[in-house]
């Protein structure tokens, strides 16, 4: 059985999708299936190599915008630019992130800060920089990834679980702000997701779980009652779903993709 998540190409044109980090492992899984779906891509990646490789997986549907989620003025030249070339943005997936899984009193100040910086600023900032244009639209999709270290907690990620929660606070809040505009603010939440080919890893992906021993990798999905961790393909088939007019009625929602690590 597969989710009906209609298509995202409107009466008029294509849905605008900005995705950031989508050159790489989710971000990638999600880029091409919201392509398939119907809509135009704006990969919005720091690795312009890995993106450009991605974007000619569906040639024509997904383009390539440069920015750095950490810069403001960055993000506000990229907004202004996907907007004027395509007509505005309609969906908007903060996917970017990144972890170093370190116990919190060894981790550095300053990539404490990076991983709140990066988490949790970049993408609120991003969101309120994209929200205006759909405010007037009268239409919009915010779709964010979120963490099960921002749900339950995770060992080693006590940054990135307070920069994930802080996601799941925005959606929750914000929600309540733009829903009378015809915007649905959800997040996804997955557990471990590792790449489905070598092909989906660019130079910047955060993927320090991907060669662990067969050994360690059997310990951890015993955890798992699905009997596998999560793939690219498993994310991007709810945020299709809920960036589609069939979720106009979904907001404010955490949607766990987990396979059954957390049940709560």
């Amino acid at each position: 059985m597969t989710m009906d998540t209609g298509s995202l190409a409107s009466s008029t044109r294509p849905r605008v999708a900005l995705v950031t980090g989508g050159a790489s492992n989710i971000g990638r899984g999600i880029s091409l299936h919201l392509a398939d779906l119907g809509a135009h891509v704006c990969i919005l990646d720091r690795d312009e190599d890995q993106a450009k490789k991605t974007a000619a997986l569906r040639a024509g549907q997904i383009s390539v915008v440069a920015a750095d989620l950490l810069d403001v003025a960055s993000l506000r030249r990229a907004v202004s630019l996907v907007a004027d070339q395509h007509d505005g943005i309609d969906v908007l997936v903060n996917n970017a992130g990144w972890v170093n899984t370190v116990s919190f009193a060894e981790k550095s100040d300053d990539e404490t800060e990076l991983e709140i910086r990066l988490n949790l600023i970049g993408p609120l900032m991003l969101t309120k920089i994209v929200l205006p244009q759909m405010i007037t639209k009268g239409w919009g999709r915010i779709v964010s990834v979120a963490s099960e270290a921002g749900r339950a907690g995770q060992r080693g990620q006590v940054a990135y679980g307070a920069a994930k929660g802080g996601i799941l606070g925005m959606t929750r809040s914000l929600s309540h702000e733009v829903g009378r505009y015809g915007i649905t603010v959800n997040a996804v939440s997955p557990a471990m997701t590792l790449p489905e080919s070598a092909q989906d890893i660019g130079a910047g992906s955060m993927q320090q779980l991907r060669d662990r021993p067969p050994e360690v990798m059997a310990k951890i999905l015993k955890f798992y009652p699905m009997g596998r961790v999560g793939r690219p393909s498993d994310i991007a088939a709810v945020v299709g779903f809920l960036a589609s007019e069939a979720a106009g009625f979904v907001t404010g929602q955490t949607i766990p993709v987990n396979g059954g690590f957390v049940t709560t």
